[in-house]
Formats: C-alpha cells, structure tokens, sequence
C-alpha cells in the first residue's frame, strides 16, 4: 500500500533531514561545484549536467514530482547546530506489493569521517519503516566502496550478494557491486521507539 501522507521533514540527534525546497537551488549549487570530484562517482547523469543555479531548479521541481507519485524520496541533510549542509538520502525504487524501497547516500567532502552517514542512514532507516510501511530495505554499493559497506554494516544490513563486475566507475574500470538487505523484523530499534 501507498503511504499517503509523508512527513517532508524528520530529524536525528545531530541532523535535520528534509524534503528539498525550490529556495535550496543556490545552495545546491554551490554544493555540486564545491564537491564535483568528490561526488562524481556517485551522482546520476542528471546531476552532472547541471550547468547553473535554474538547471538545479529545474531538477528539485522533477525530483519533487518523483515524490508526489511516491517513486522517488530525497532528502537533503544539515546539521542542527549550524544549519550547514551535510549530504543527501533517498529511498528509491519502491516496490509497493513486498513492501521495499531502496536506500542511497552520500555526503560532501568536508562532512565525512564524523559519523553523519550512520546517523542520517539510521534516521532514514526508521522512517522508511515507520512511515512508509515497508517490509525490507536494499542497500548497494560498489566493492571498493569501504565507507558505504561500513554504514551499511553498522546499521544492521545483511550482506545478501556480491554481483561481479557489475559496476562500471567512471573512470572506466569494473568493480563487483555489493546487495544489502535489511528486514523490518531485524532492524535494532532505539530505545526511545
């Protein structure tokens, strides 16, 4: 079943994480140039054809459109204290007979090593479970991707597949993409839950 109300915003001890807004454009922007070399094995093809702030307009009014026909949820994640910008997640590829979707992330450069992407995975994690409803969870990343097997690991997901040279990296070379699932009925809820 489709959840027919979603919350656009949630929050975690460190971290707000929130539906994107047409006024993030700037930001975003600003963030995609700042962070092209970092996050270039990560972005969709969509992404980096952005050429300037209205083209990052352009996309956040297709992306919210993805979520009003509940295909797509994307959230971007800042921290509390300061208000700066910290990354992204989404759930995505819903399949709404199991239910399951699909979690993804990253973080900008300058953001990584402090724990936010456990944090925010963690957040996301509760919230697909408590208010979209689904059953499992996939996760998936290349082999050489140490930090997002760690993420995926301490949050409690199963390693289920190894896909050999299943992943092209943009500089050509083949790598082995790992599958991850995580089942409602595994997840180690908070305390407080």
């Amino acid at each position: 079943m489709i959840p027919p109300d979603i919350p656009p915003e949630f929050s975690s001890t460190r971290l707000l994480l929130r539906r994107y807004r047409p006024e993030d454009s700037a930001a975003y922007f600003q963030m995609l140039q700042a962070n092209q070399e970092h996050l270039r094995e990560f972005l969709p093809s969509l992404w980096q054809e952005v050429q300037n702030e209205a083209d990052v307009a352009t996309v956040l009014r297709q992306l919210a459109a993805e979520w009003d026909a509940r295909n797509l949820f994307i959230f971007g994640v800042w921290e509390k204290e300061s208000g700066s910008y910290v990354g992204e997640l989404y759930l995505a590829n819903p399949d709404w007979q199991v239910p399951c979707v699909e979690l993804g992330y990253f973080l900008v450069k300058d953001k990584t090593g402090r724990g936010y992407a456990t944090e925010a995975a963690r957040a996301m994690i509760q919230f697909a479970f408590e208010q979209l409803k689904v059953n499992r969870i996939d996760l998936q990343c290349a082999a050489d991707n140490l930090a997002s097997q760690r993420v995926a690991e301490r949050c409690g997901f199963t390693l289920e597949g190894r896909q050999r040279q299943r992943q092209r990296k943009k500089d050509g070379k083949l790598v082995d993409r790992l599958w991850y699932g995580l089942l409602h009925n595994e997840y180690a809820w908070p305390e407080n839950h």
